[in-house]
């Protein structure tokens, strides 16, 4: 049986987050999330650039968001601080809920902390994307963490992470993240850990 494709877009407004129409699709690529099949795309201002503010979106078959960041340093009131611990708590949580509850109630938060990405922009100068980390523990013993910017802004959701203890370092891929991305496809260095291995 084919599957019928997936809107990303329908997967988003479904978890209320909102569109950007100034960004174009620039790729989508058919990939694996352990062993899920899934479809990551990504979305730009111009053309397709890893290292840049993109907003990348990683559904699985059965249209279940696996991931999601938006990494734009002009959309997130660089000038003000992330939110409180209690607001990206309580943003997180709604978020979490309003896409899965069923998963959701079987979450337990670990710890929440700032968390930073660098992207950079198109005239070569970097930009740090600042969220509060709200990371929490499924349990069936995945890992799953929502990152929240100024004013409750979601920039980052995974799910369904699973963590290798003995080698101190993430275990499933990492579609969301460009230096990962660039190493398995063959235009850059293996990060170290916690990335996972290539």
């Amino acid at each position: 049986m084919t599957l019928a494709p997936i809107d990303p877009r329908a997967v988003l407004a479904a978890a209320g987050l909102p569109e950007k129409p100034e960004w174009r699709h620039v790729s989508t690529r058919r990939e694996r999330h352990e062993d899920r099949r899934v479809t990551v795309t990504r979305y730009q201002a111009g053309g397709y650039r890893l290292g840049g503010p993109h907003r990348t979106v990683v559904v699985d078959d059965n249209a279940v968001l696996l991931g999601f960041t938006d990494l734009d340093p002009f959309a997130v009131f660089p000038r003000e601080p992330p939110p409180a611990e209690t607001l990206a708590h309580d943003v997180a949580a709604a978020f979490l809920a309003g896409t899965d509850p069923g998963y959701a109630a079987a979450l337990t938060v670990l710890w929440i902390d700032p968390h930073s990405e660098i992207v950079t922009a198109d005239d070569g100068t970097e930009h740090k994307v600042t969220g509060m980390k709200v990371k929490t523990r499924h349990a069936g013993g995945l890992y799953a963490w929502v990152v929240v910017g100024p004013r409750g802004r979601v920039l980052t959701y995974e799910r369904d992470v699973r963590w290798d203890p003995v080698a101190g370092r993430r275990a499933t891929q990492m579609w969301l993240h460009d230096s990962w991305i660039a190493a398995h496809d063959g235009d850059g260095p293996p990060p170290p850990p916690p990335y996972s291995r290539i």
